[in-house]
Parts: C-alpha cells; structure tokens; sequence
C-alpha cells in the first residue's frame, strides 16, 4: 500500500493474513500502529493488542467479506 492513503481508522489486512486497524502513522512515515481485530488464530498475538509494524506489511484495505467489483 501507498503510505500516503493509509488513514487512521482504516481496516486493513496484514500481510500475516490478520485484520488491523490503522490507529497512527508514526512520525517517520515508514511505521504504522495498528490494533489488531482478527489474529487468524496466532497465539503470538492477542486481539486488541497494539504494535507499530512497517507500512509495507499492509497489503489492501479490507473491503469485507465480499469485495466483487471492488478490486
């Protein structure tokens, strides 16, 4: 994703498969912090735990569960 329409609030999909929601772009533009939603099951994260990850780490805005037309 382009660091530029990443916004807080924005849910996004990780490239570990979780679902995270943007919370701040981290003064260096190269970091975002995120709030995790869904974890796929991995016991290294908890839900609602916050981490600042790279912004190339997050692949698209998540559009749903449906998203024909959309991509």
């Amino acid at each position: 994703m382009n660091i530029n329409s990443i916004k807080p609030g924005m849910k996004c999909t990780h490239s570990d498969g979780s679902l995270v929601e943007v919370r701040s772009i981290m003064p260096d533009n190269v970091h975002i912090r995120v709030k995790y939603l869904d974890t796929m099951d991995n016991p290294e994260i908890r839900l609602g735990e916050e981490r600042e990850v790279p912004f190339e780490e997050l692949i698209g805005e998540y559009q749903g569960t449906h998203a024909e037309g959309l991509t």
